[in-house]
């Protein structure tokens, strides 16, 4: 399976060593040195109770939901699309990131740490903390490359997700198309509900186990390696009637780093000829990309969106 795959269960197997790191930090432990399945040990458990929290508050409340989308009017905080699209993703989702949380006013905030806000901020900024650094040195090895060089400003996204029965199509099985995220690495907790599948071969996919944590690389990480480190699809399929919940933290590459294979080695299979001059960098490939995740999603219209799915998109720009 060409991802990185983690669960709180450490491989057994002779792993490759990982840079040393404080006691805090998972151990991670690969299969082998051509594979970017590993097993990584995360002792931080995701507080679901307090995420569950956050979004019944914020589903009964859209007084707290109008003031939230405010602080980010350009795309909103709280997608809510799944109540009235019955084709899109069928969930809700909360995206934050240390700037969104910047412009959530004092008020606010107090308003809604009872309601688990703080909670949720306090997991994400611990998690980014004590595990980012070295998953990111840990998949350097594989890469060929040190990635931390690409990954200095906090580039982090968080996410939290509601697959909940009431949406517009209560019966569908799409929690969440098939797609590979953008960035260098996707850390995903989940509340103990099936639904995560990754795709093995074309077509052929494995559910993953309601309890597991799973890290995934993205298309920046087969990038910046040369290709050396592949890009995990996956999808989330849903249960009728079972609400699930989870939340994810997306690791990019610093906004302004030319998309372009680190290093002096050579690429192990061509890229397009935009991509070894390094004509996009992160923060241009992340708006093509998010044309067809937000469309996904039920939150942009687009023009011909029927014509090439996201992957075919990127894949025709990174190989050409």
């Amino acid at each position: 399976m060409e991802s990185i795959m983690a669960t709180n269960v450490l491989n057994k197997a002779n792993p490759i060593a990982s840079p040393p790191g404080p006691v805090e930090a998972p151990a991670v432990s690969f299969l082998s040195s051509n594979s970017t399945t590993a097993s990584v040990n995360i002792e931080a458990k995701a507080p679901f109770s307090a995420i569950q929290a956050l979004f019944d508050h914020l589903h009964t409340h859209a007084d707290d939901v109008a003031k939230l989308n405010a602080t980010y009017p350009h795309r909103g905080v709280i997608k809510t699309a799944a109540l009235h699209k019955t084709e899109s993703d069928q969930k809700f989702t909360i995206d934050l990131s240390p700037m969104r949380n910047s412009r959530i006013p004092e008020a606010l905030r107090e308003s809604l740490d009872p309601h688990g806000l703080v909670e949720v901020l306090n997991f994400f900024n611990a998690l980014s903390a004590q595990y980012v650094p070295t998953i990111l040195s840990s998949l350097s090895i594989l890469a060929g490359t040190d990635l931390a060089a690409a990954h200095t400003s906090y580039n982090m996204n968080y996410r939290l997700c509601d697959y909940n029965p009431n949406t517009a199509a209560p019966d569908s099985s799409n929690g969440c198309g098939a797609h590979t995220d953008y960035g260098t690495i996707s850390i995903i907790f989940q509340n103990g509900t099936p639904g995560l599948e990754l795709e093995e071969t074309p077509s052929t996919w494995v559910p993953v186990p309601g309890d597991a944590t799973v890290v995934l690389t993205g298309w920046c990480a087969v990038i910046l390696s040369g290709g050396r480190v592949s890009a995990a699809k996956h999808r989330v399929r849903r249960a009728p009637g079972v609400r699930r919940l989870s939340a994810v933290l997306f690791v990019a590459p610093d906004l302004d780093v030319k998309l372009k294979p680190l290093g002096d080695s050579q690429p192990i299979r061509p890229f397009s000829e935009t991509i070894m001059r390094g004509d996009l960098d992160v923060e241009t490939f992340k708006d093509v990309m998010g044309k067809r995740w937000r469309y996904r999603e039920g939150n942009e219209e687009m023009d011909n969106a029927d014509s090439l799915s996201q992957d075919n998109e990127i894949e025709n720009m990174v190989w050409g």
